[in-house]
């Protein structure tokens, strides 16, 4: 009597237990809807300390290798989708796991980075899609820079602009849409002041510049990567000659960007008020700043000559 007694309540328990199972789980449904893309059991919350004990197991398996190449790759990838499977918003998953596969298989890593850029949970992350584009230029042969240029506006966008990251993010942004525009037909050095003119002109008519639109705009950082462009479009160095495009190029964005910077124009160093000849490159410059009556240079914002003494006209309010 016993026996049958103790069957009852162990099957008794055993349908208790699934109907509290099935409603838990449609209640974590509910409190939080990414619990159905995590996992079809009602793991009661627990899946966070679950993932994280594989994460741990992870870590150890690699711990255990030499190296991730072609003989295991497909073992970490499995390990790694078992820990998306248990929870896919866990960042480090992408940010410390996925790039361990990129090497021996950047196209499984951008998969996987791919989707962790479309999990709103991770929108916030900007290392996630820098990592994706840095992968399919870095790793992937041949590199697929086009491809890679909506990655990098998202780091940058989600980096929130500023210094930091940001700026590392916008270079490898500049840089591939510069390849991209490019396709062979001109030097880096050329095609990146291309792509960073255009983007401070804001101008998108040109059918091989692909992702057009502004980054700021006229921003004192985009003026900046300009400036350092110009430079290295028209100074020589040991690996590298100016070209004639380049430097007509570069002339076009000194006249229009910094036309009110004085800079020489053949070597882009800065020169001050009266000056007449680059202290850089000897080349004869358009002078500024000195006194109508006697030629000598003047401090900015002088009403008087210092060295005649005579006042200067006051200039016509606009």
């Amino acid at each position: 009597m016993k026996n049958v007694i103790h069957i009852i309540i162990i099957i008794v328990s055993c349908l208790v237990a699934g109907i509290l199972g099935g409603k838990l789980n449609t209640t974590q449904r509910e409190l939080a809807p990414s619990k159905e893309a995590i996992s079809g059991m009602p793991l009661g919350g627990f899946q966070k300390f679950i993932s994280d004990m594989e994460w741990m197991l992870f870590v150890n398996y690699l711990g255990s290798l030499n190296t991730v190449d072609e003989s295991n790759v497909d073992e970490v990838s499995r390990r790694l989708e078992r820990l998306m499977s248990h929870d896919p918003n866990l960042g480090k998953i992408y940010q410390e796991g996925a790039l361990m596969i990129s090497i021996a298989d950047p196209e499984k890593t951008v998969e996987i980075l791919t989707k962790a850029c479309n999990n709103p949970h991770l929108k916030s992350n900007s290392q996630i899609p820098f990592y994706a584009g840095f992968v399919m230029v870095q790793h992937m042969k041949p590199p697929k820079y086009k491809e890679a240029i909506p990655f990098f506006k998202m780091a940058v966008d989600r980096s929130g602009g500023g210094e930091g990251f940001n700026n590392y993010y916008a270079s490898y942004y500049y840089r591939a849409k510069a390849k991209v525009w490019s396709d062979g037909k001109f030097d880096d050095r050329h095609a990146l002041l291309h792509v960073l003119y255009d983007s401070w002109l804001g101008d998108t008519r040109d059918e091989n510049y692909v992702g057009g639109g502004t980054m700021g705009g006229d921003s004192v950082d985009l003026k900046d990567r300009l400036f350092s462009a110009i430079r290295n479009v028209k100074n020589e160095s040991e690996d590298y000659k100016p070209t004639v495009d380049g430097n007509k190029l570069a002339d076009a964005v000194v006249q229009r960007v910094f036309s009110d910077s004085h800079i020489c124009h053949a070597c882009t160093a800065a020169y001050g008020p009266g000056v007449e000849y680059c202290s850089g490159c000897g080349t004869k410059l358009k002078v500024y700043g000195v006194c109508q009556f006697c030629q000598k240079a003047v401090l900015p914002g002088a009403k008087f000559c210092t060295t005649t003494g005579q006042k200067f006209p006051e200039e016509p309010k606009k």
